[in-house]
């Protein structure tokens, strides 16, 4: 299965295209590799993700071929990233309310 329909199927990008434009850009990286959208990926992949502020990483444990309910998606990988990567992300949020004064 390609990367960029995978992603979509899963629920990680709004759309293909999404998903598709981030490959192209640099922002996912299958195996420790950036990759090209028509990139494979198979069950046990490691994929990492960039959306600011962070690099999300996951461990793919089920591929679908078809867009599924959030409640599936999440069963079929399982997220890895770091607490460190978490905390920038929340730091980061947390920045924006601020300025935006909530």
């Amino acid at each position: 299965m390609r990367i960029d329909k995978c992603l979509w199927a899963l629920r990680l990008f709004k759309s293909r295209t999404i998903a598709t434009e981030a490959c192209k850009n640099g922002q996912v990286k299958l195996n420790g590799a950036f990759v090209k959208p028509s990139a494979k990926v198979s069950e046990g992949d490691h994929v990492e993700i960039f959306k600011k502020p962070i690099w999300r990483e996951y461990l793919l444990k089920e591929l679908v071929e078809k867009r599924v309910a959030a409640s599936i998606a999440v069963e079929c990988y399982e997220e890895m990233t770091s607490e460190e990567e978490l905390k920038k992300l929340q730091d980061f949020i947390d920045e924006k309310q601020f300025y935006l004064g909530r």
